[in-house]
């Protein structure tokens, strides 16, 4: 549920990357890199939160009693009875 927008907000913040932007400085930084920079670090953000919230909630990742308890069913781990 939270993997989706971590992807989707990556994506944003990956159109809005300013390359060499530490190297730039600050007197010749232009207003137009200073909103891109700042959307990528808000799209950022925003992704490395979503990421840790599907870590935590979302059942699709392998070290989640949910994740093993789905592929013992589906026969792709064995069964500990």
């Amino acid at each position: 549920m939270y993997l989706g927008p971590a992807f989707i907000f990556a994506a944003f913040a990956s159109l809005f990357f300013v390359p060499g932007f530490l190297d730039i400085p600050l007197a010749h930084l232009t207003f137009r890199q200073v909103v891109s920079q700042l959307l990528f670090l808000g799209f950022g953000t925003i992704a490395i939160a979503a990421l840790a919230r599907s870590i935590e909630f979302d059942p699709v990742w392998p070290w989640k009693p949910s994740f093993r308890r789905v592929m013992g069913k589906l026969g792709f781990l064995p069964r500990a009875e």
